[in-house]
């Protein structure tokens, strides 16, 4: 996308729902911090509340207008399965029929007036927002009193990707399960097939809890000390009972993300590049041009925001597409989860990967039925690498690393590496890399962006297909990756095990693939890898925000760059689920640089121009960029902060 997009990729919602988002989002930060209180259990007569794919629209056409009336009520909802908890909450339905989550999907051609009506069977007084016209007038909120019905009357507005949400207690976004999905399809001509995923958020504390929360003068310390539990979800239910997509090689795929939270989501598609088509905040949804479109592999969702995106699936197997902030897909979002830590950590061995929340399997095939072979068909590497996984020194809190030895490495270091050393690589040079456990516990490595067979991705029990799944790599034991890069650019290989500890003990690095005509220079190509260090011994299988921010493993690094030269800034963000704003810097403010790729991608032509050198990275996304290095001696600053402007971690650049 160009630059513009670029710059509004968090600032897409208005400056006051920003403020509001920022409430919501301190309150998250402690979340991970705290054990999950028991869901609530209905009563056998509650009313259940079903999933709701997003694949038929609700209400009934009258001449041209569509009619829709919607109930909301409270229900029993199994965000898990039918062998899950069940969970009392406020949701949407249509008419006398069932309840859901997400609510009932809005689905219509440009142009159709809509006539809605809200009933409240709720015992308070019902604020929804979304039901208007998409255009650049305001969109008034209706009050909707308990027990009472308000009906408005609206056409459709433009074309595009919105939603409606309601509160019972003066939420100022998107929060809880009252909520759906609003699509707005072109007038005229045919309608390309899409899926609509919806994501929702639960929390365990009721309305009169929330209010006291919105009130407070310190709303994350009160939230904290009510012992919440939380959840996240895609289209009502939290993986492993999330819907399977299924796709064939070489479809286009169309989907329509839904962001009903008060969280941002960086977003990840294992295994495939993926085009943003638009980005919205549910009232406006903005088309990005074709001269700005570009691939990634995640893209940052907005609080209460949309996107649609295009993808083709290119290899068959199974492929995940998720949040990458670790405590929405942790296994201790599981509502049924054990609260012992040792319990939690044996979920790593289970055949949901170890995950649970806000994740979307998928499986691709080919387009024939003949059985799949027992056996990949693999090129004949041409370069061989060992990897080993080890603790480092002894200390309070373990330490692990890598070594990295083989062809076209030099040296091995006498001691491991954290986080790992740079992983460099050829564009189209086949690589086999023997990946080696010496930990002591078992562990999984994903190759974060790289385009290659599902078997290598490192979802234990899930990458793969049909019966030959990526195994978990047990200690002292191996597994052999294979794999071609396609493309030049900069890379994450990484634990993929969300058990809150592994990651910040280490278990990370850069994955740099240069072109045949490059060679990757540490002199000119500088690394800025974003990570935190260590957990709270309070909580000593879950990280918090206390925990340091480094920066190439530790707080406060020393670089020396080369005066009058042109460098490379490789940019990644590998935390366990911070959005930061990372700037370079003197004492005048940022200097300039500029963008060459996003997640190993090229970015647009229209975005490759000199910009001031502060860049927003959520988890899991790479930024490279270009540095014109002035003559002369002096200092620059590489600068981490929070979104909200906190320091978190400075390192030091000596230009001689």
């Amino acid at each position: 996308m160009g630059q513009k997009h670029q710059a509004q990729r968090i600032s897409s919602l208005s400056l006051t729902l920003a403020v509001q988002v920022a409430f919501f989002a301190a309150i998250a930060v402690a979340v991970p911090a705290i054990a999950s209180a028991r869901p609530p259990v209905n009563e056998p007569s509650a009313s259940p509340v079903l999933p709701n794919d997003n694949q038929h629209p609700a209400g009934a056409f009258e001449g041209s207008a569509l009619t829709l009336r919607l109930r909301a009520a409270r229900g029993s909802w199994q965000p898990e399965g039918p062998n899950g908890p069940s969970l009392s909450i406020e949701a949407f339905g249509e008419g006398s029929s069932g309840l859901s989550v997400p609510g009932p999907l809005i689905r219509v051609p440009e142009g159709t007036p809509i006539v809605a009506s809200v009933r409240n069977n709720l015992d308070a007084t019902l604020t929804v927002h979304g039901l208007c016209t998409h255009d650049d007038t305001p969109c008034s909120p209706l009050d909707v009193p308990a027990g009472e019905t308000r009906t408005v009357t609206f056409a459709t507005g433009a074309a595009g990707t919105y939603h409606y949400w309601a509160s019972s207690f003066g939420a100022p976004v998107p929060f809880r399960e009252l909520g759906g999905a609003f699509i707005v399809d072109s007038r005229g001509g045919a309608i390309q097939p899409d899926r609509v995923m919806v994501l929702t958020e639960w929390s365990s504390l009721h309305p009169d809890q929330l209010r006291q929360v919105l009130a407070a003068d310190v709303p994350d310390r009160v939230f904290v000390s009510m012992h919440p539990g939380v959840g996240f979800m895609i289209n009502g239910l939290s993986w492993p009972a999330t819907e399977r997509l299924t796709y064939q090689l070489h479809d286009t795929v169309r989907w329509r993300i839904v962001n009903l939270t008060s969280q941002p989501h960086p977003m990840h598609l294992h295994g495939f590049y993926f085009e943003v088509d638009s980005q919205g905040d549910g009232l406006h949804d903005q088309p990005i041009s074709a001269a700005d479109h570009h691939s990634v592999v995640t893209e940052l969702l907005p609080a209460g925001g949309t996107m649609t995106m295009t993808w083709t699936p290119e290899r068959e197997g199974n492929w995940l597409f998720h949040c990458h902030i670790m405590s929405h897909v942790s296994p201790q979002r599981r509502l049924s989860a054990p609260t012992d830590p040792r319990e939690q950590g044996h979920a790593s061995h289970d055949n949901s990967g170890g995950m649970a929340g806000m994740i979307m399997g998928i499986t691709v095939r080919r387009r024939d039925t003949a059985p799949l072979p027992d056996r990949l068909i693999e090129s004949k590497p041409v370069r061989r690498l060992r990897l080993v996984m080890a603790r480092g020194a002894a200390g309070p809190e373990p330490a692990f690393g890598f070594l990295l030895s083989g062809d076209g490495i030099a040296s091995v270091p006498d001691r491991v590496s954290a986080p790992g050393p740079a992983l460099v690589l050829r564009r189209n040079e086949p690589v086999e890399i023997t990946v080696v456990n010496h930990l002591g516990e078992s562990t999984a490595l994903h190759w974060h962006g790289m385009e290659l067979e599902s078997i290598y991705d490192g979802v234990h029990g899930w990458s793969g297909i049909d019966r030959r799944v990526a195994p978990m790599i047990e200690p002292e034991e191996s597994f052999v990756v294979r794999f071609t890069p396609p493309r030049a650019g900069t890379f994450i290989y990484h634990t993929h095990l969300h058990d809150q500890r592994q990651l910040p003990f280490g278990l990370y690095g850069p994955l740099i693939v240069v072109d045949h005509d490059e060679t990757f220079d540490p002199e000119t190509d500088h690394v800025l890898i974003v990570g935190r260090s260590g957990l709270d011994p309070a909580a000593p299988d879950v990280l918090v925000s206390q925990t340091p921010v480094v920066l190439n493993g530790v707080a406060a690094p020393e670089f020396v760059w080369k005066a009058g030269t042109r460098h490379r800034v490789r940019l990644i963000n590998i935390t366990p689920g911070d959005i930061f704003s990372v700037s370079v810097q003197t004492s005048q403010g940022p200097v300039q640089w500029t963008p060459l790729a996003k997640d190993g991608a090229p970015v647009p032509a229209s975005a490759r121009h000199a910009v001031p050198a502060r860049q927003t990275i959520a988890v899991g996304e790479t930024y490279d960029f270009e540095v014109d290095v002035e003559p002369g001696r002096r200092k620059l600053w590489i600068e981490v902060r929070s979104t909200g402007g906190k320091w978190e971690a400075q390192g030091m650049v000596i230009v001689r």
